[in-house]
């Protein structure tokens, strides 16, 4: 069996994990970075021509052609910037588009690649916020802030250089303020990484609570509650207001200094550069030159400021997209990995935690189920029923020992194989928005449609599909909410139908239906458990008594296997449940008794 890689220990913050994920459109970003460098340095040539042409108008004579030709040189450079601006805009929004549609579509794809466990350590919000938000602030920083960044780190090199060919000493005072101006950023951006990864976190607290907040909604409305009185989510909003307040105090004052040394170069520049004229060492030209320039030389450094601030707010987001896009996917089948021979399932020693150091779901599982038989799973909750039901199709990995089937460890059969002979029925059904159709059709995308009313007659589903407005082109809203219960319930069993695997796995599905629906869903599960190798979870045990196998779970261990008759002799567990189920089915309400309205009747 071949072993899933470990995810990379490298810190993949900043530009390195930036690089990595920009990869795939190094080139346009190039092209754009460097149409921006040129645009930026195009616009810097009208002002050296306007200091040429006061020169030459204050000349004796004047040099009117001279005037005239650095006029259409300074419209050219114009027109060559606006030029080399929009060529940078279109590609940089080119190459952005196609890194945003190229993340999303990774990131999906790794989603559905890496273990059930992968999400046991990240809430929704994250996951959210990570593939959408994280992902849009990269887009926006290619299309936008990236060419300026480049500009912003090239083209006052390029000033410096040739301010200081003009007038070494009019080049220093140009910069005179820049040592106050990088002081004041320092105390700005002092615990910068930690204060970022401080609001990072009360982001993700108030998606958390956003997403449960509307899951919960008809809850909150139940008790009286507003977004306002629903404690976690008014807690993180004002934490995040805090924060805000908190940061602006901190560090706003060095923001607001910076800015204001930033434009004040002017008052150094006139000063000396007024006394240098009237000393006739600088020329009139030249002065005007570092008058326009030199305030340009300190505002590319707060654009250089800004960009350094768009590569701090994205870096968390980088690390983040780049640790689900090298996290390990699922372990892959060995190269010499046989068939299987059958649909037998063995469970061989298994072990299962959910999380390092927890306390083990399961500790040495052991049981046979053989092909084309039914085999239920009892016990109290928590003692692994569900845990050994997701650990087949490999929604979780076991820690410890084997599961095979037809004689071939699972880990060693291709996964799309793998999931191609299971079909699952789970209690909480899940119908995507879209139609009755497009729901079905997720089990056999080119099943026709004589199979799909087939399959929804042999479900008991097809009579209710049809009288639904739209019959099977009807839309259904999010997560099926125009279904109840038994309805969802129903095409859940169609799509195991139409699917036709010969492994079944069911969560028992009338545990909460009424008794219409229960006896229509009872009919449809008949239909869809025959000839093939069934695994039950059991809730009411009157519903597997006739199971060719009851596997009794305590406590994440076999207490005892076998079929009814034998359990009820042999096993207390059983017998106790066994007890208890009976003595549920009698209960009554009784509203006008002083006693507990639950009575059980003898």
């Amino acid at each position: 069996m071949a072993e899933a890689a470990e995810p990379p220990k490298t810190d993949l913050r900043g530009l390195r994990g930036l690089r990595l994920l920009l990869r795939s459109q190094r080139a346009l970003v190039f092209i754009s970075a460097a149409s921006s460098v040129l645009a930026t340095a195009l616009g810097l040539v009208p002002f050296f021509c306007v200091a040429k042409m006061a020169t030459a108008i204050y000349a004796a004579p004047p040099r009117l052609g001279e005037v005239r030709d650095l006029t259409f040189v300074a419209l050219g450079a114009v027109a060559a910037r606006y030029l080399a601006a929009s060529l940078s805009t279109m590609v940089a929004h080119v190459a952005a588009f196609r890194v945003l549609h190229d993340l999303r579509l990774r990131i999906a794809n790794k989603l559905g690649d890496v273990p059930l466990a992968f999400f046991a350590t990240r809430t929704g919000g994250e996951i959210k916020r990570t593939m959408m938000d994280d992902v849009d602030q990269i887009e926006s920083f290619v299309a936008h802030h990236f060419p300026d960044a480049a500009a912003a780190v090239a083209v006052p090199i390029v000033t410096a250089i040739a301010l200081l060919g003009v007038d070494w000493r009019m080049a220093l005072a140009s910069i005179a303020m820049a040592p106050l101006a990088f002081a004041a950023m320092a105390v700005a951006m002092r615990d910068l990484d930690a204060a970022h990864k401080k609001w990072f976190e009360l982001q993700d607290r108030t998606n958390n609570s956003v997403l449960e907040y509307f899951r919960g909604i008809h809850v909150i409305k139940t008790f009286g509650l507003t977004a306002k009185t629903f404690g976690d989510l008014s807690r993180s909003i004002e934490d995040g207001l805090a924060w805000m307040v908190g940061f602006m105090r901190t560090n706003g004052r060095g923001y607001g200094v910076f800015g204001a040394l930033i434009g004040s170069s002017l008052v150094v520049l006139m000063p000396i550069g007024g006394w240098l004229h009237l000393r006739g060492s600088l020329s009139l030209g030249d002065l005007v030159l570092f008058l326009i320039l030199g305030p340009q030389l300190l505002t590319s450094l707060l654009r250089l400021m800004f960009a350094f601030g768009n590569v701090q707010r994205i870096e968390e987001g980088n690390a983040r997209i780049t640790s689900i896009l090298m996290s390990p996917d699922l372990a892959g089948p060995s190269a010499n990995a046989q068939p299987p021979r059958d649909d037998g399932i063995v469970f061989r020693d298994v072990r299962f935690r959910y999380d390092e150091g927890s306390k083990e779901a399961l500790a040495g599982v052991t049981f046979d189920m053989r092909a084309g038989t039914v085999t239920a799973l009892v016990g109290p909750s928590g003692a692994g029923k569900t845990t050994i039901a997701r650990l087949v199709p490999r929604l979780w990995e076991p820690s410890g020992g084997m599961i095979s089937i037809g004689g071939v460890d699972i880990r060693d059969i291709p996964l799309d194989v793998l999931l191609g002979r299971i079909s699952v029925v789970f209690q909480d059904v899940f119908l995507f928005h879209g139609t009755v159709r497009e729901n079905l059709l997720l089990a056999k995308r080119d099943a026709t449609d004589e199979e799909l009313q087939r399959a929804c007659a042999a479900a008991r589903a097809d009579t209710f599909i049809r009288g639904l407005p739209n019959g099977y082109e009807t839309l259904l809203g999010e997560r099926g909410t125009r279904l109840s219960g038994g309805e969802k319930q129903r095409l859940s069993i169609a799509r195991a139908l139409l699917k036709d695997a010969p492994i079944l796995i069911l969560d028992e599905a009338t545990a909460f239906a009424d008794a219409e629906n229960e006896a229509l869903i009872q009919e449809a599960l008949a239909e869809l458990c025959r000839q093939r190798t069934v695994l039950v979870i059991a809730h009411r045990l009157s519903t597997i008594a006739s199971a060719d196998q009851i596997v009794v779970l305590r406590d994440g261990r076999v207490e005892d296997r076998g079929e009814h008759a034998e359990l009820i002799e042999r096993c207390s567990l059983y017998h106790a449940m066994w007890g208890d189920h009976s003595a549920s089915l009698d209960w009554a309400l009784d509203a006008h008794s002083s006693e507990p309205i639950v009575e059980v009747v003898s």
